[in-house]
């Protein structure tokens, strides 16, 4: 398999990589800018924690969505 991926072009290597900068970048506003949004409200632990429950699957969601993310910054 080492083998396959040294004779891979160094073009494609980039378009893959380039992928995969997007998808973090994505998956960042949409985890940041739109969940976080959502369910944490500053200075108040208790309504974050009350919005985190009343909305389960936006937080599971959102959840899903950092690991996939964090899986993209893996080189």
């Amino acid at each position: 398999m080492t083998q396959r991926m040294a004779e891979t072009s160094p073009r494609l290597k980039a378009r893959i990589i380039g992928v995969f900068y997007l998808v973090t970048i994505l998956t960042g506003i949409f985890a940041q800018g739109f969940v976080s949004g959502r369910l944490v409200v500053d200075g108040d632990a208790a309504a974050t924690a009350t919005n985190i429950l009343a909305h389960r699957s936006l937080f599971q969601l959102g959840y899903a969505v950092y690991l996939i993310e964090m899986a993209c910054q893996i080189r």
